[in-house]
């Protein structure tokens, strides 16, 4: 009976690992690839366990490029009515969200901030920040947000080659 329970107990481990949230992590998972139409080339997100970020839970993706050395974080804050992504590099740092009826960047609100914002502005092109003020019209699916994100985030950083 011994023997049974501890290989009820393998086989639980074996298949059921879960993530921080408790979901199973290879049902949720988000993971797809695509080209960014920047001098990056294709793209490859890569969802990971969720991380704590000042008390909250979120989920965490790696947005990789092909033509760059440095990988860029995207942390997703879930809301009710609209999501949250926290994007962020070494040099960089940006919310991308939806609003009433649009999706785009806005900084960082002060209690994500891991950039000092004057830090945050020697990276930051101040004119593709107001373009990309409003990129789409209303909501997007987690997927479409991520695919938009790792489209139009290269476009901030004053000097592409920061991702290298």
């Amino acid at each position: 009976m011994k023997k049974l329970s501890i290989l009820f107990l393998l086989i639980a481990v074996t298949f059921g690992v879960k993530n921080a949230n408790g979901a199973d992590l290879a049902v949720n998972t988000i993971n797809f690839k695509g080209n960014s139409n920047t001098l990056l080339g294709n793209f490859a997100i890569k969802e990971l366990p969720a991380v704590d970020i000042n008390g909250e839970s979120m989920r965490a993706f790696e947005l990789s490029y092909e033509k760059a050395q440095k990988t860029v974080m995207i942390y997703l804050e879930e809301r009710a009515n609209c999501n949250e992504y926290l994007v962020r590099s070494k040099n960089l740092e940006v919310t991308y969200k939806c609003r009433k009826n649009s999706f785009g960047v806005q900084l960082v609100p002060v209690k994500h901030q891991k950039y000092k914002p004057e830090l945050n502005d020697r990276f930051l092109v101040r004119d593709e920040f107001e373009k990309q003020g409003k990129i789409s019209e209303g909501a997007q699916t987690i997927e479409s947000a991520l695919g938009t994100i790792a489209s139009y985030y290269p476009n901030l950083l004053i000097k592409i080659e920061l991702l290298n």
